[in-house]
């Protein structure tokens, strides 16, 4: 889903987060990249361009969101000029699933989080580089050339690619 972004000097009563879905394709298919933009096409289409913002209450019951239900809503959305619909319209079947799966799954620790008012935000699409061959020291077949964090294409965001970075960094320091 749509991930936000943080401002130093504009603060919001809501708490944001993204939720990713890894699709991993076989044989004949071969255009991942191409399947995600399509995704995201008929996503800002549904949504006129915008992104689209759907109550996770309607996609329990299988409706779009509307505008009016939305400006009812407790939980005032903070993405302003996002359009009011249907994600489901758009969003694969395996993807969605997983992501309803992933917010029911973390109401039981937080309880509140599956909230009918919770909103969810589309598209948010990721496009990750093929993994660089290396070693377990990071080291690829150029000599002295690592290759660490997203780049590598073995980490998929901030706290593996920061673990990445320590590794190197603690090797690094125990060969000097």
């Amino acid at each position: 889903m749509v991930n936000g972004h943080s401002y130093k000097d504009r603060k919001s009563p809501n708490t944001n987060l993204a939720v990713l879905c890894s699709l991993n394709f076989r044989e004949p298919f071969d255009k991942p990249i191409a399947y995600a933009k399509k995704v995201g096409e008929m996503t800002n289409m549904l949504g006129a361009g915008h992104i689209l913002v759907q109550r996770f209450g309607d996609v329990l019951e299988g409706k779009r969101t509307w505008p009016k239900e939305l400006s009812r809503s407790n939980v005032v959305p903070t993405l302003t000029d996002a359009e009011a619909g249907d994600i489901t319209a758009a969003m694969p079947m395996r993807p969605m699933v997983e992501i309803i799966e992933f917010i029911k799954a973390v109401d039981e620790v937080v309880p509140g989080f599956a909230a009918e008012e919770t909103l969810l935000y589309a598209p948010e699409l990721k496009f990750y580089s093929n993994r660089v061959k290396m070693d377990e020291r990071f080291e690829t077949n150029v000599a002295r050339l690592h290759c660490l964090g997203d780049s590598s294409g073995w980490t998929r965001g901030l706290m593996m690619a920061s673990v990445m970075g320590l590794l190197m960094g603690e090797r690094l320091a125990d060969e000097n």
